[in-house]
């Protein structure tokens, strides 16, 4: 294995601008300062906001995966067009992200305290993401102005979040053990029902979807 050569600067990294100019050699001085308890040589104000940054990451990457699985289940629910084929590939990759919600929040249990404002800040994006995807297969499958079928998916698609989030990341939010494979949106899950001959439960009815 090989071993890291830590830079041996003769100024003080709190001092000579090492954060911004060599972030590599910043990150070994600080390591081997804090193995050797030399907390004088601690630049504390950029470890401190490093380590925050890393917390804010693992933040981040619920949010995305959790984005993904609402965009994938707008799909299912409005794309009129999907073959079978797409709607098996759009349910594997709701399955993908919700496993790796799951484990982020089993190695990461401080995050259970975030959910509805990760789970907000998910739906806001996925929505985005969902009405991008639209604009692109209306664009493909019709033709027609690129501005304009934004704008009607834009409208079409609710403001306001329509699932809950045990019906997207479908695992046990508590423990965050693995996600069941039976749990989905009612409007999905009819869907996959009669197109994929699936037998979810319908835990409510839902209006039919319809092309903008």
């Amino acid at each position: 294995m090989a071993t890291l050569v830590v830079p041996n600067l003769q100024q003080d990294p709190k001092t000579n601008g090492l954060y911004d100019r060599d972030f590599y050699s910043w990150s070994l001085q600080q390591a081997e300062a804090l193995r050797r308890r030399d907390y004088d040589a601690i630049d504390w104000e950029n470890v401190i906001e490093e380590i925050e940054a890393m917390a804010r990451q693992e933040r981040r990457s619920w949010r995305k995966f959790c984005a993904r699985a609402i965009e994938h289940l707008m799909k299912i629910a409005y794309w009129d067009h999907a073959t079978k084929g797409m709607l098996q590939h759009w349910t594997s990759e709701v399955m993908d992200f919700r496993q790796k919600m799951a484990v982020l929040i089993m190695e990461n249990p401080g995050l259970k305290g975030q959910y509805d404002e990760m789970f907000a800040d998910a739906w806001k994006l996925g929505r985005s993401m969902a009405v991008k995807s639209f604009q692109k297969y209306d664009v493909e499958h019709r033709g027609g102005a690129s501005e304009q079928t934004y704008r009607n998916w834009d409208r079409l698609l609710p403001e306001e979040c329509p699932y809950r989030l045990d019906q997207v990341v479908a695992f046990d939010a508590e423990s965050g053990r693995q996600p069941r494979k039976d749990i989905w949106p009612p409007a999905v899950a009819t869907i996959l029902n009669a197109r994929l001959e699936r037998n979810y439960p319908i835990l409510a009815v839902t209006p039919p979807t319809r092309d903008p």
